[in-house]
């Protein structure tokens, strides 16, 4: 499946988070500098309860980059997560290496479209 910008980013937070920007962008960049330090680890928690079938915890960690992903405005990336959490919360396994591997194309895809701003 291919995304446009629109699909991958709401643009309404980013501009808000422009908005708090000093004349060089450092908020913004900073923010999005923090989420990609952030971003690796909770993705390999995220991978890690998927295969040991940890439901509770991937529920958790899907959460967490869920919330980080909105914070920033990659609201593709935070859907996904979203449906990992709430199948993981669920009791449901079935899906999430399809839906975990597109975490990673999404978040690549995203990072892509934020540099563009």
């Amino acid at each position: 499946m291919e995304y446009s910008n629109e699909d991958l980013l709401d643009m309404s937070i980013i501009q808000g988070l422009k908005e708090m920007n000093d004349e060089d962008n450092d908020f913004f960049k900073e923010i999005i500098d923090l989420y990609n330090e952030q971003y690796p680890e909770l993705y390999h928690k995220i991978v890690a309860n998927a295969q040991s079938k940890d439901l509770d915890n991937l529920s958790k960690t899907a959460h967490a980059l869920k919330g980080a992903s909105l914070n920033i405005g990659a609201k593709e990336l935070a859907n996904i997560c979203k449906t990992v959490e709430i199948n993981s919360k669920n009791g449901i396994s079935e899906g999430s290496d399809e839906l975990i591997s597109k975490i990673q194309v999404v978040y690549k895809l995203t990072m892509d479209a934020m540099s563009t701003l």
